[in-house]
């Protein structure tokens, strides 16, 4: 019965993890640099100081993920919560300032997918449902315009670059069948869910399952580099700061299947990012 577990598992979770197209970010750049001119232009002031202060920055995320080309066997995303925190900077001339951050934050999505078989002339039902959250060591660069220099409405935008350093998840496992010598399988199985980072997908095959009625243990490889656009709204009150961004990925994190062959299944990060900051006195 666990080969069968396995089987199935595989086929429904592994397929959407493949290929690699390499990064779109450098095309999209021009496009922030254009956008973040253009606000400087419009905060340019004759006599503006240049004033760098440091601060903390603490936030929630809401991820998930897109697709595109071939479309994955799970192609049920939906938002996941995560945390992020670090620091930031913020040098500002005038009512323009320039905040570079280094945050260790979280990314994923829930992914789903259900599906029938015929196992011995008997149907079989089942689901799956797929939970990675990927930790990221993320550097933003964003131009900020805020309307009265040190406080007031904010409007936002630049790069990110990413570097993956961990991750964990889970997945569930639901099995349904009328035949009566496999009936006793029904039900669910939640099983451990590990991330891994490569040019290629791990294929699974040397999990060892020992109770037949248990899930066995998922291993899910993703590009370890991202990196795309943020753009958001915010307001700032003296040393506080609160934004509400939204980050869109432009690299593939999808590797090769494990033959090393593309099926054409692209995937990219999205995110809404709630933060708060702290800047300290830098007099």
């Amino acid at each position: 019965m666990a080969l069968i577990f396995v089987n199935i598992i595989t086929l429904s979770t592994l397929i959407i993890f493949q290929h690699h197209l390499f990064l779109l970010f450098m095309k999209n750049l021009f496009t922030v640099l254009f956008l973040t001119t253009s606000l400087a232009g419009a905060a340019t002031t004759a006599h503006a100081q240049t004033a760098v202060t440091f601060g903390a920055r603490l936030g929630f995320n809401s991820s998930s993920f897109s697709y595109s080309g071939t479309p994955p066997q799970l192609n049920k995303a939906t938002w996941l919560m995560g945390l992020h925190v670090g620091g930031t900077a913020n040098i500002s001339f005038g009512n323009l300032a320039f905040q570079p951050a280094i945050i260790f934050t979280q990314k994923g999505a829930e992914l789903k997918s259900s599906g029938k078989e015929v196992f011995d002339g008997a149907p079989i039902t089942y689901s799956v449902m797929v939970s990675p959250k990927l930790t990221f060591i993320e550097l933003p660069l964003n131009m900020v315009y805020t309307s009265g220099g040190d406080h007031g409405f904010q409007i936002f935008a630049g790069p990110y670059v990413a570097l993956g350093v961990g991750g964990r998840g889970s997945y569930d496992f639901t099995f349904s069948t009328t035949d009566p010598n496999l009936a006793v399988y029904n039900g669910s199985y939640p099983g451990p869910l590990k991330i891994e980072y490569g040019n290629r997908q791990n294929a699974n095959n040397t999990q060892n399952t020992p109770n037949p009625t248990s899930a066995p243990p998922l291993i899910l490889t993703f590009h370890r580099f991202d990196a795309g656009l943020n753009g958001g709204v915010g307001y700032r009150v003296g040393s506080f700061q609160v934004q509400l961004g939204y980050g869109l990925g432009l690299v593939n994190f999808v590797p090769k299947d494990t033959d090393g062959t593309d099926t054409g299944s692209k995937r990219y990060h999205r995110s809404f990012q709630l933060s708060a900051s702290y800047f300290f006195d830098g007099k």
